[in-house]
């Protein structure tokens, strides 16, 4: 009898703690793109030895989420996904193949956690720091078999449910003959107000609002360790759309997906001090729903995520040792220290003296970061043969860099014992961290369909059952 009452005590425990758990009304969702597990703890050591002054000992704003785990991430057509394919997994509840978006394996249109959120009244909200209708963030809002239908995605966001969009650019291409100004155009005559100033988009009533740069960017922002001072970046995104959700959606709640796509290009690039400073970003914006989360904490759920890994980063290859501190003298990209180099090639300053200079100035060499004799043989051969002789690039994904620039920010990695062991995706699986209201409901997820399923049912509502 004893035993019984005990389990009915435990019964009604749990139904009560079920019963009490309240479904979220606001929702966010951060996608770190390429983020790995040792992307994340790899910026907290370099915070560490780098950025000792930051807050909690330079570890993640997100470090103590309740639920900090990792999910499965493959695609339907390949155990290595690519970001359409993770993005709808992440978007969908379903598996698809790499390059679709929003549909499954056969092709058919399947409904996405936007969509859904949408028929509830809630707004939504779709971020990025790259191309508005890139991989991911089109996963959010459109279906189609190729993620790089540019156009074909940008017009699926015109007549989607997305209230606030930002992002660095639109996505086209020329072939199909308009410009930049065009697609603008596109979207004013949708009755979206178009805005090039944050702090404005951030105040707009009773519109739909799109959030770009008033001239066309290449692909993406500034690198955060590329930013001058009023740059843009994916904190300020982030404000802006919480600010404008906040407002707007009062009654009803909202979701808002942001991406942090810079870090998927960084990590094509094996740039690893860009890349930590990217994951910061992600953190900061992440802190940003935090400040939301105190003010709302019973109704606020927040999820951290990634779409795939890139890069295969690893963290000390020899000697059971990392010099992270090493990595303090890099001042730019390997992005930006390509350009730095060109600009040395058009001014005609091609001597190896000029570009010790650079390198000591860049990277640290030689006057803070000892290099082997191997390494500047190595440095002094790739200059003599892809600097002066003839311009040879490094080609990744997204950038193609100088071959000198690329040697140089490996040998600074390689002095941290830092290692890459590709250009490209890997099949890694990622991590996940949550906090907030209905987090029973997404209390066992493995892999990356089972985030938005229990978003759905922490709504009492199902998605791709």
């Amino acid at each position: 009898m004893k035993r019984l009452t005990t389990f009915i005590a435990l019964l009604v425990l749990c139904v009560g703690v079920c019963f009490a758990e309240k479904r979220p009304k606001y929702i966010f969702m951060f996608i770190g793109d390429g983020l790995g597990i040792n992307h994340v703890y790899g910026t907290e050591l370099y915070n560490a030895a780098v950025h000792p002054d930051k807050p909690n000992g330079g570890k993640m704003s997100f470090y103590n989420f309740p639920i900090r785990t990792y999910v499965t991430n493959h695609s339907s057509s390949s155990l290595v996904t690519d970001s359409s394919a993770a993005a709808t997994a992440l978007a969908t509840g379903v598996k698809t193949v790499n390059g679709y978006m929003g549909v499954d394996s056969e092709n058919k249109s399947v409904k996405n956690i936007t969509e859904l959120v949408s028929e509830m009244g809630m707004k939504v909200g779709v971020v990025t720091n790259v191309g508005m209708n890139h991989a991911t963030p089109s996963a959010f809002f459109a279906h189609h078999q190729s993620r790089s239908a540019y156009k074909s995605l940008y017009e699926q966001y015109l007549t989607s449910e997305v209230d606030f969009a930002a992002g660095a650019t639109i996505l086209f291409k020329k072939r199909d003959g308009l410009k930049y100004k065009d697609y603008v155009e596109q979207a004013k005559a949708a009755g979206i107000e178009v805005v090039h100033d944050i702090d404005k988009a951030a105040e707009v009533s009773g519109k739909r609002v799109l959030l770009l740069p008033e001239a066309p960017l290449s692909k993406t922002l500034e690198y955060a360790t590329d930013c001058k001072p009023d740059d843009w970046t994916i904190v300020d995104f982030t404000d802006s759309a919480i600010k404008y959700l906040e407002r707007e959606a009062k009654k009803d709640g909202f979701f808002l997906m942001v991406e942090a796509g810079h870090l998927d290009y960084c990590a094509h690039d094996n740039d690893a001090v860009t890349t930590f400073e990217e994951v910061n970003d992600l953190s900061d914006s992440v802190a940003k729903a935090l400040e939301f989360y105190n003010r709302h904490p019973k109704q606020t759920l927040i999820i951290v995520t990634a779409d795939h890994e890139t890069g295969g980063l690893s963290l000390g290859y020899t000697n059971y040792k990392m010099n992270m501190e090493r990595l303090a003298w890099q001042k730019s990209s390997m992005l930006e220290l390509t350009a730095k180099m060109r600009v040395l090639r058009d001014d005609g300053k091609t001597s190896w003296e000029d570009m010790r200079e650079l390198l000591r100035k860049e990277l640290g060499f030689w006057d803070h970061v000892r290099l082997r004799k191997k390494d500047e043989q190595l440095l002094r051969k790739t200059f003599d043969e892809s600097f002066v002789a003839k311009s040879e690039e490094v080609v990744s994904l997204y950038s193609h860099n100088e071959k000198l620039s690329s040697v140089a920010v490996g040998i600074l990695n390689k002095r941290a014992y830092i290692k890459w062991i590709s250009l490209n995706h890997t099949g890694m699986q990622v991590p996940l961290y949550i906090k907030g209201a209905g987090l029973s409901h997404l209390s066992q997820c493995y892999d990356n369909t089972d985030i938005p399923k229990g978003i759905a049912r922490a709504l009492g509502k199902k998605l791709a059952e």
